[in-house]
């Protein structure tokens, strides 16, 4: 009942915000570009904002402090989608509620919505710059961007970021890492793993904790000592975490699964460095 409660709202939204465009274009007074490259998530915007140098053309859909899953349309998301030269979502966006109906209601010409596919966390590097190029060529293929500019930045931008992994996995290995034992959310297993943790345990949103789940993660966490919990920024189980860090005795730490969710995380780099900061603040 929900679900169908959810997307009869999201249509009535949408039609509504139609209307009003149709009636004179009244939406929003402040509108990024006339026709925004529209991305599914900063992660995306990132990765465009890297290949073209520019970021007053992208309309980021979800912000990204922000459950992709679970976030509120906005008239100025239909706004986006109507006035858009072209869309580009993650793969895993096409079944979300909130995206179908924009879809459905926007009717956006299909050649315009193109779906990206990058398993993983985008914070570590390999996925990133796979991430990178599967945009960059869907930029050439659109003709927004040439493919001899796309070679050149993202050959810049492979070096930056492999110079940037050295750097940090060899500046964390004075904490060795591979002796703290961790428990994490499934959505940054990958981004500790790659960080060289402990990785025990983890840990889906908190709607598919069971309470054998629960007991699961109680018993392995104190067979191995564990000295962090990590949550996932964008899931929102803050509060079950510290639950679940107090009765291990451990730190609890939230981490973000995508970029610029702080005030100084204005690029990729800055926005993983922000996390890195967060972990070993917890241990020391």
């Amino acid at each position: 009942m929900k679900r169908y409660v959810n997307l009869t709202s999201y249509r009535l939204l949408i039609v509504l915000a139609v209307l009003c465009l149709m009636w004179g274009g009244v939406i929003s007074p402040h509108i990024q570009a006339e026709e925004p490259i529209v991305v599914g998530t900063s992660a995306i915007h990132s990765a465009i904002k890297d290949l073209t140098g520019k970021d007053t053309e992208l309309a980021t859909v979800v912000p990204p402090n922000l459950c992709p899953g679970h976030f509120d349309l906005k008239p100025g998301d239909i706004e986006k989608f109507i006035n858009a030269k072209l869309i580009i979502l993650h793969n895993w966006q096409k079944e979300l509620p909130a995206i179908k109906s924009l879809i459905r209601g926007t009717n956006p010409p299909p050649e315009k919505v193109v779906y990206i596919d990058v398993e993983g966390n985008w914070f570590v590097p390999k996925n990133y710059i796979l991430g990178m190029e599967k945009i960059g060529g869907i930029l050439v293929k659109s003709g927004l961007l040439s493919e001899g500019d796309y070679k050149t930045k993202l050959e810049q931008r492979k070096k930056e970021i492999n110079d940037f992994e050295q750097k940090v996995l060899s500046d964390i290995r004075n904490i060795q890492p591979e002796n703290i034992p961790v428990i994490v959310s499934i959505f940054q297993k990958d981004f500790l793993s790659w960080l060289g943790f402990k990785v025990v345990n983890t840990f889906p949103r908190a709607e598919e904790i069971s309470l054998a789940l629960w007991g699961e993660l109680l018993n392995k966490g104190k067979q191995e000592n564990v000295k962090i919990v990590v949550e996932n920024l964008q899931s929102g189980e803050i509060e079950l975490v510290k639950r679940l860090a107090s009765e291990l005795n451990a730190k609890s730490v939230i981490l973000s699964g995508f970029p610029y969710a702080c005030s100084t995380c204005n690029s990729w780099e800055t926005s993983v460095q922000n996390n890195i900061n967060m972990l070993i603040n917890a241990i020391k």
